[in-house]
């Protein structure tokens, strides 16, 4: 049915021709190969795991669809390492991912997996994990398993999470729409680099103050954050993306902090950012999403930080986003926001 190309995705459909085949191998390396097309082609699968895949095993396989999804025809795709497949509804024959063995990278969407055992079946040598169900009775006790994993994301399933203390070779973990009692198994992994919040109800992070081993933190919406404390008690933290956090007026004092880039987008209520005046490690700092009333005042302390080289504020008003551009190249600083050096860093394959 064809393809199509942009920068970092390649979209093809249905049944393809040896000429659209070669194309997409002439393309060569792309971030992810993607289809919504049901059911899939088993000869044009063979062709790609066969002539592309051999080829650019670094490549993602996505597989999206907003039906039933049959992942039978998968069963030729021996050379896929990176996996992404998304269901509205649900998956036919999750088994056929069993038996790839190539695998490890793997993310999967849906409301609910047909199979409870799926953490036992799936291949033991993953490295990346996601995880995104609507099933909140999900068993994560099977994920001791992989003792090579380095990236685990979890959203909304919970159920014997404290189990993630057994991954020792752990450097990212994300959770998603996960509220906890206690979250003190964060510092039982000793190669934890990053951690990720979102969309969940935690009240506080002081189980996880003086952690030596976080470097990058990420925290989005949530509600009942109202400080912003972590971001002193972490002593080794380097890098942080801060968002929609609506109840923080105010910053820590961050004069001892190692903190090289911070970003934030969307804190309606902060406007004091005094303590990143005197912050001697920051390399750079941003805001997406200002406060229209945030004043020039209000982000002087940054601008006049002679640690800092490069930083950015927008406002919904342009005349405002032009006084502060030009106040910060009096600065002779760099006027450009800083969320791609900080995802980069974060989330180094892209997603958050």
């Amino acid at each position: 049915m064809g393809v199509s190309y942009s920068e970092n995705i390649i979209l093809f459909r249905g049944v393809l021709t040896q000429e659209e085949i070669n194309q997409i191998v002439k393309k060569g390396a792309v971030k992810i190969l993607q289809t919504d097309t049901m059911p899939l082609d088993v000869p044009t699968l063979q062709k790609l795991n066969d002539e592309y895949f051999e080829k650019f095993p670094d490549t993602e396989l996505r597989i999206y669809s907003y039906a039933d999804c049959d992942l039978s025809p998968l069963a030729v795709m021996n050379k896929i390492k990176k996996l992404s497949i998304e269901s509205s509804s649900t998956f036919l024959n999750i088994e056929t991912i069993y038996s790839l063995n190539a695998i490890r990278h793997l993310r999967v969407h849906t409301h609910r997996l047909p199979d409870n055992d799926f953490l036992i079946k799936i291949p033991n040598l993953i490295e990346t994990l996601e995880i995104d169900i609507t099933n909140k009775s999900f068993d994560l006790k099977s994920l001791s398993r992989f003792k090579c994993l380095e990236t685990l994301g979890l959203y909304k399933c919970k159920k014997n999470i404290e189990i993630v203390s057994d991954l020792k070779q752990l450097r990212c973990l994300k959770l998603h729409g996960i509220t906890l009692p206690s979250y003190s198994f964060v510092n039982k992994l000793p190669n934890l680099k990053t951690i990720a919040f979102s969309r969940g109800n935690i009240e506080k992070f002081s189980e996880l103050y003086d952690n030596n081993t976080i470097t990058g933190l990420y925290l989005f919406y949530l509600p009942k954050i109202n400080n912003l404390n972590i971001l002193e008690r972490l002593p080794n933290l380097q890098v942080a993306e801060i968002c929609q956090l609506t109840n923080v007026k105010k910053l820590p004092d961050l004069s001892k902090s190692k903190l090289q880039h911070l970003c934030f987008e969307n804190m309606k209520n902060l406007f004091d950012f005094t303590s990143i005046g005197s912050a001697q490690h920051l390399k750079s700092v941003s805001e997406t999403v200002c406060p229209t009333s945030l004043e020039i005042d209000n982000i002087l302390p940054m601008i006049q930080n002679p640690n800092i080289e490069q930083c950015a504020f927008y406002t919904s008003s342009s005349r405002k986003n032009e006084l502060f551009a030009k106040l910060i190249e009096q600065y002779k600083k760099k006027c450009e926001a800083n969320t791609h050096i900080v995802r980069k860093i974060l989330f180094p394959n892209g997603k958050m």
